[in-house]
């Protein structure tokens, strides 16, 4: 199967328009490349995979290496993210897809990468190609506080821009992210760029001068009414920040996502002001390499690098 790299603009225009229209067929304020600012950027160009058939493409794929960096941000391997996978609907029911999912896993084991890891509600299509569910993420919802509205700190909680935040700032909420076993290294450029995504609010809370907690809420359409990025120094903080981000967004209920592995006293505080609460995988994903799955089934995947 051959493939291709987008490089002229009416490649990405036939690009964008296919994921656009497969993906985001209900008119939105944005066109849809603005939602991925880093695999959908021109300068992104090596993350897309694109196909034709007849002349015309037919099929997109991005695949996005990253690395995967323990608690302490050593011991790095590499992985690849699947996203804004497509077909167009003139061509579907003829393997276009799994030639190109095919296509892209050969090129990620040339890459010497250790597994995919994609989000879909296409369960059954994916375990046909051999991906599996894997670990664990908790969405606790929120409507009402149920044990009143007081707030349980006296952090002062506000929402900001987004533009213009300082290197120390990003750097600050990197660290009051909770600590997993694994995760992605995300550069502060990375970081930069997703902020740039549609529908991105970020709520933080302050005592005196210093940050104790910060909520990311939204990105693009996916993720509406939910806090999919967030860290702390206590629960009572992002609890309070919680509730503030339900009220100022005039939601009748929003969801945190937090990763299975939490210390169990946050769980425990968060469990009791939540009015609902599942557990569910965080993702599909497709070992390549054999020799990493421990680290594979440990690996928490915030919601904001998801593509």
């Amino acid at each position: 199967m051959s493939l291709y790299h987008p490089k002229e603009p009416i490649h990405f225009q036939q690009r964008n328009q296919l994921l656009q229209e497969c993906l985001r067929p209900d008119p939105l304020p944005f066109p849809i490349e603005q939602e991925y600012p880093i695999v959908l950027a021109p300068e992104g160009q090596g993350f897309s995979y694109c196909h034709d058939f007849q002349n015309q493409m037919c099929s997109h794929a991005n695949l996005w290496p990253r690395k995967v960096i323990n608690a302490l941000g050593q011991e790095p391997f590499l992985i690849g993210l699947v996203g804004n996978v497509a077909t167009d609907p003139r061509f579907r029911g003829h393997g276009h897809m799994r030639s190109l999912l095919t296509a892209v896993e050969e090129i990620a084991q040339q890459n010497h990468l250790k597994a995919l890891f994609l989000w879909s509600d296409l369960t059954s299509f994916y375990q046909k190609l051999g991906f599996v569910s894997v670990g664990q993420e908790y969405h606790f919802h929120f409507a009402e506080p149920r044990f009143g509205s007081k707030a349980r700190t006296s952090a002062r909680l506000v929402r900001t821009g987004l533009q213009g935040l300082s290197d120390d700032v990003l750097l600050r909420l990197q660290a009051l992210k909770p600590r997993v076993a694994q995760t992605l290294e995300r550069s502060l450029a990375e970081f930069r760029r997703m902020l740039d995504i549609p529908w991105l609010e970020l709520y933080l809370a302050y005592e005196a001068a210093d940050i104790v907690a910060f909520a990311l809420i939204g990105k693009g359409y996916d993720m509406m009414g939910v806090i999919h990025e967030w860290g702390c120094t206590d629960a009572a903080y992002l609890l309070d920040l919680v509730h503030f981000v339900r009220r100022d967004k005039d939601l009748p209920q929003c969801m945190l996502l937090t990763p299975g592995e939490l210390q169990p006293a946050w769980h425990q505080e968060i469990l009791a002001q939540a009015s609902a609460v599942e557990a569910v995988p965080m993702a599909l994903m497709k070992v390549l390499e054999k020799g990493k799955e421990k680290e594979l089934h440990q690996l928490f995947i915030w919601g904001l690098d998801s593509i």
